[in-house]
């Protein structure tokens, strides 16, 4: 999906409404237009009040809130409150194509939506970011890092400094018919059920069950989502400049999967040499998404991990 993205030119940039009949997918669904933005979140409150803390999710490349549906329950029952959002483009978030995707960016309209929903609430934060999802939980520790309890990575991107996490280059072609037939060709053949399950194969290193791809497929019917994902390669321009060497003091946990053939697990060395301070968790057998395919291993490992941080 990505190389096919890859290969995409410039196409004109608007605006894309949520249909009425996306407004609500889950029971815990919100939307909030943040700068324009629209973007969709669901929160989980603990039964445990004052709540041990409070823990923030970001998915990875064509995922979602969906992506953490086996890690929610276990936090909430050990004393968490969540809030877990769609990144623009993505789940049930704003498929506009002028909305900038670079990592301060997408943290700024983070805490803008944390802002909002909390009331200006000052306390600390938990962040999580999978895969390209981790690039974004860092962005957002870093710029604010006195509000950071800890941050996790999971198989995840990471950046020294923030130039070009995502920038791509494409060349600036106006031949609307080659761009009108990537669109098309994403549209028609790469969001589909069955590249789907191939994609998730490839990601979980295993046939994901059926219900699986259906809940990575519900959001991807949304309208104008193909434009939308290939704007996330085009539209990057970073708005605030970030440096990995201001983690030094923000307890962070990685955990990966040993058979993750999409980021190595070598990539492990690249984050501990930035983050020294780092504690490392490798899920034996796991590949891509271990809190998806390992999720008793990632919840118990995730869970000390918060303990130890939020006491």
């Amino acid at each position: 999906m990505i190389i096919a993205m890859l290969s995409v030119t410039g196409y004109p940039a608007r605006s894309s409404p949520i249909p009425k009949t996306f407004k609500n997918p889950f029971r815990n669904s919100h939307l909030l237009e943040v700068d324009t933005v629209m973007i969709h979140y669901r929160i989980w409150m603990s039964a445990t009040q004052p709540a041990k803390g409070k823990v923030l999710f970001i998915h990875g490349f064509t995922g979602s809130t969906y992506s953490f549906r086996k890690n929610y329950d276990s936090l909430v029952s050990a004393g968490y409150d969540i809030l877990a959002v769609d990144l623009p483009a993505f789940g049930f978030s704003d498929r506009g194509t002028s909305i900038n995707h670079s990592q301060s960016h997408r943290a700024e309209l983070i805490w803008k939506l944390i802002d909002f929903v909390y009331h200006g609430d000052t306390g600390q934060w938990n962040i999580l970011g999978h895969s390209i999802g981790g690039a974004v939980a860092e962005a957002v520790a870093l710029m604010r890092p006195g509000r950071i309890r800890s941050l996790t990575f999971i198989d995840a991107m990471f950046f020294d400094k923030n130039n070009g996490v995502m920038n791509v280059n494409l060349s600036q072609s106006r031949n609307r018919q080659l761009k009108k037939f990537y669109v098309d060709y994403v549209g028609r053949y790469l969001l589909t059920y069955n590249h789907m399950a191939g994609f998730l194969e490839s990601a979980y290193g295993k046939k994901p069950d059926s219900s699986d791809v259906t809940g990575y497929m519900m959001p991807l019917r949304m309208p104008e989502t193909a434009e939308a994902f290939l704007s996330t390669f085009t539209n990057c321009k970073e708005v605030v400049q970030l440096n990995s060497g201001n983690l030094k003091n923000i307890p962070v946990l990685v955990v990966w999967g040993s058979k993750d053939s999409w980021l190595p697990p070598g990539s492990v060395k690249v984050i501990k040499s930035f983050v020294p301070q780092a504690e490392i968790h490798t899920i034996e057998g796991a590949g891509h998404m271990p809190m998806e395919t390992h999720p008793v291993e990632f919840n118990r490992i995730l869970q000390e991990f918060l303990d130890s941080k939020n006491r």
